[in-house]
């Protein structure tokens, strides 16, 4: 797979308001990704890239959403 193609991919879905995911956060929600994929752990870490927030509605609860993949 060639480095420009993202290999884990998630969603992080956190109370509207609160602040955004820290790296930790991200890289952690990246891992169980690579795990649920059956992707081996990467010995190096990779670029990350975040997109949002994106406010959304699940069940009544107003939360804010980020997408999170590695680069």
């Amino acid at each position: 797979m060639s480095r420009g193609t993202a290999s884990a991919l998630t969603m992080i879905r956190l109370p509207h308001g609160q602040p955004a995911p820290d790296e930790a956060q991200v890289r952690a929600a990246l891992a169980l990704d690579r795990a649920r994929l059956h992707l081996a752990p990467e010995k190096v870490a990779r670029d990350i890239a975040v997109a949002g927030p994106y406010t959304v509605s699940v069940n009544g609860q107003t939360l804010d959403e980020y997408i999170v993949w590695e680069r």
